[in-house]
């Protein structure tokens, strides 16, 4: 994984990425913004449909561009290695809704997991953080459940500040809170 780097969501990686999905086994995956596909009625195992959904994602951070409602402007990055799709980081531009507010923040990432363990979800979350200052952002809300030990460590290693751990009581029962959650701030 010495070759890792961040690239822009490309077509190129289709079948990369269905391994990656594959190990994964759903489309729930921490920052690829993958759950778009479901809101355009994109199956993303068919190349036309995924480059309909990597050109989405194109699309996202533009100004110009309006998300779906309750969703926010977002750019998405790609961790790879040559030919080979190993996660994403996705940056909200703001905290479009009340679970990005309280649960999601700004920044989501995930790394396949046959190459976890690499250091790369920091070369992802530090990628996203980069990502915010090009923006002008000033603050960003890093989020993780508190049994992720892994993220949390990832979270503070690049910066993160703990605001607090809440509890899943301390949320709106709508926004389907199991485990506590740790909140962590950066200030960019």
């Amino acid at each position: 994984m010495t070759h890792a780097k961040l690239t822009q969501p490309s077509s190129s990686f289709h079948a990369s990425w269905l391994e990656s999905y594959d190990e994964w086994g759903t489309l729930d995956q921490d920052g690829s913004a993958a759950f778009l596909a479901a809101r355009y009625d994109l199956n993303l195992r068919e190349g036309g449909h995924f480059s309909q959904w990597v050109d989405l994602l194109h699309q996202m951070p533009r100004a110009e561009f309006s998300p779906p409602e309750g969703l926010a402007n977002q750019t998405t990055i790609w961790v790879t290695d040559g030919v080979a799709y190993l996660g994403a980081a996705s940056l909200r531009h703001s905290l479009a809704n009340e679970y990005l507010k309280e649960v999601g923040g700004h920044i989501g990432y995930g790394i396949r997991p046959s190459a976890r363990g690499n250091g790369l979800a920091k070369l992802a979350l530090n990628g996203a953080l980069q990502e915010g200052r090009s923006l002008g952002m000033e603050r960003v809300l890093v989020t993780c459940k508190q049994p992720n030990r892994a993220s949390a460590r990832t979270i503070e290693a690049c910066g993160g500040v703990l605001e607090a751990i809440r509890p899943p009581a301390s949320f709106a029962p709508a926004l389907g809170v199991t485990e506590p959650i740790c909140r962590y701030w950066f200030t960019l």
